[in-house]
């Protein structure tokens, strides 16, 4: 199933006949980068549905690669995952991508009251606690921060500090290597997921 939105695509990826429990949104870094989700995807059926954004450069091979403004974006992003939140929902982004989906998850708190099962963010910074508005954290779902352990250009400091975004809870998850764990280490973060969604679910039952 695709969902045209503006600049992006929303691609549903779920089991033909078992009904999944959880539904995970998933924005990548940049326009060569969703290969990392659709397999990820495989591995989280039939428990957890994957909505996955494309973006529509990705098909026109005259567009250079790269995506529009966050602000736009996460507008267009914001609308359609609006229509798909009658099951815990969660965010997942990687680069920049973490960055569309903390704007989208912010949204959803403020106007629809939805709060994100879970919103996992990878390979991304989190803003210095002096960068945070004096009214404190803009979030209350739960963060999962995901870093490379060698990863210079996002050192595990800076993704920590995604901390100072949420009054719910924090974990970091550390894998080996740089930047490349969402391949190499992809089982890893698929049990990660399906273990923070029950948990996320417990706590709200």
């Amino acid at each position: 199933m695709s969902n045209e939105c503006a600049d992006l695509d929303l691609i549903c990826i779920r089991h033909a006949s078992i009904s999944s429990k959880f539904r995970l949104a998933g924005f990548p870094h940049n326009v060569e980068s969703t290969s990392s989700f659709l397999c990820l995807a495989e591995l989280l059926l039939p428990t957890v549905e994957m909505l996955m954004f494309q973006h529509s450069y990705a098909y026109d091979s005259s567009a250079p690669p790269r995506i529009g403004d966050l602000s736009d974006l996460a507008g267009d992003a914001f609308e359609t995952l609006a229509e798909w939140t009658d099951r815990p929902l969660a965010l997942f982004g990687h680069g920049r991508g973490a960055q569309l989906a903390y704007r989208v998850a912010r949204r959803l708190e403020r106007e629809t009251g939805t709060i994100p099962a879970t919103l996992f963010v990878s390979g991304a910074a989190g803003a210095e606690r002096s960068e945070i508005s004096d009214s404190g954290p803009e979030l209350r779902c739960p963060i999962v921060a995901l870093a490379g352990e060698t990863d210079r250009r996002t050192p595990v400091s800076s993704v920590r500090n995604w901390r100072h975004r949420t009054s719910g809870t924090f974990d970091l998850e550390v894998f080996p290597g740089a930047r490349g764990y969402l391949d190499i280490s992809r089982r890893q973060v698929a049990n990660l997921v399906h273990d923070q969604l029950l948990v996320s679910e417990n706590k709200g039952a």
